[in-house]
């Protein structure tokens, strides 16, 4: 090995070292005792970030905000696995996952744990849903404005309008299968369905490292989790009135798979006073697919209520 090679290979792994050291994590105890892996990263004495992922995913979803060296110069980021997910853990009865009250519980005790009295909170998809039983259940003291990323939150709800003229029937059937995977006792099979999740989450393919980690979180979510969760209610109309009081930035790609445009349009007249980010051409990961606009969208947000 040369020593330019050497050198090179030196400051790689120092520089590794280093991204890995600036991540703090640590376990909290959520609603019931439910151990949640949480991470930090970033200035503790700066305003605070809480990034809460989506379904079948992880905190490693946020990857290009935890290692932004604008976002972690400016903000205290935190990011959790939500119970059930990634590395936390994933209690065996249904009834652990079924009340509001509980969701809520485990994000104070997040927020508690890592010092964030207030912060700026990024819901992505079911991220957002679980953001709304934190305020039903909280009010909105100690959060400064939610960053819905790809996620109507419970706030409009079905039924929705037919798919548009055109639309491929297969896809339904396709979703419908790969979810039948993802509850099979059949490892294998789970597997697949992981595999086929992914798709999903973004307009293309995405990255080696995005696919990985969004395999991982789709088999970390373990089929007796996916039954239970299916079995709770999403709706959150009712926390419409006091959700509506917060700064609000909606953000959602025009290719996103998931959330259709028809729940963006009722986010818009139930959330006439938030404000709206469109990414064309993205899908449902807009933190991940176009992260160094999703970076500075959110830093300019959080500055603007964090003053």
């Amino acid at each position: 090995m040369s020593r330019t090679t050497f050198l090179a290979s030196l400051c790689f792994t120092m520089t590794m070292a280093h991204m890995t050291q600036a991540l703090d994590y640590k376990m909290v105890p959520g609603a019931g005792g439910v151990p949640l892996n949480t991470v930090e990263a970033g200035d503790k004495s700066k305003p605070g970030i809480l990034l809460v992922h989506g379904f079948a995913q992880s905190h490693m979803s946020f990857k290009k905000q935890l290692e932004s060296a604008d976002l972690t110069r400016d903000y205290h980021l935190v990011a959790f696995d939500l119970r059930g997910h990634g590395n936390s853990g994933k209690p065996w009865k249904p009834e652990d996952y079924k009340d509001s009250k509980i969701w809520a519980d485990d994000v104070a005790a997040v927020m508690d744990a890592t010092g964030l009295q207030k912060a700026v909170v990024v819901g992505w998809s079911y991220g957002g849903f679980v953001m709304a039983n934190f305020i039903e259940h909280y009010g909105t003291s100690r959060v400064l404005g939610l960053n819905l990323a790809g996620s109507a939150g419970g706030m409009v709800m079905p039924p929705f309008p037919a798919p548009p003229p055109g639309a491929d029937p297969e896809i339904a059937k396709q979703r419908a299968a790969t979810a039948k995977r993802q509850v099979s006792g059949n490892i294998e099979e789970n597997l697949v369905g992981a595999r086929e999740g992914i798709a999903f989450l973004t307009a293309g393919p995405g990255d080696e490292t995005w696919q990985g980690i969004s395999r991982a979180g789709g088999m970390l979510l373990l089929p007796y989790v996916r039954t239970a969760l299916g079995g709770r209610s999403l709706d959150n109309t009712k926390v419409l009135p006091t959700i509506a009081s917060l700064p609000m930035l909606i953000t959602y790609g025009s290719a996103d798979g998931v959330i259709g445009l028809q729940q963006l349009d009722g986010l818009k007249k139930v959330l006439k006073n938030a404000k709206y980010s469109v990414y064309d051409g993205v899908g449902h990961s807009t933190f991940y697919e176009a992260s160094e606009r999703f970076n500075k969208e959110l830093s300019a947000f959080a500055a603007s209520v964090s003053k």
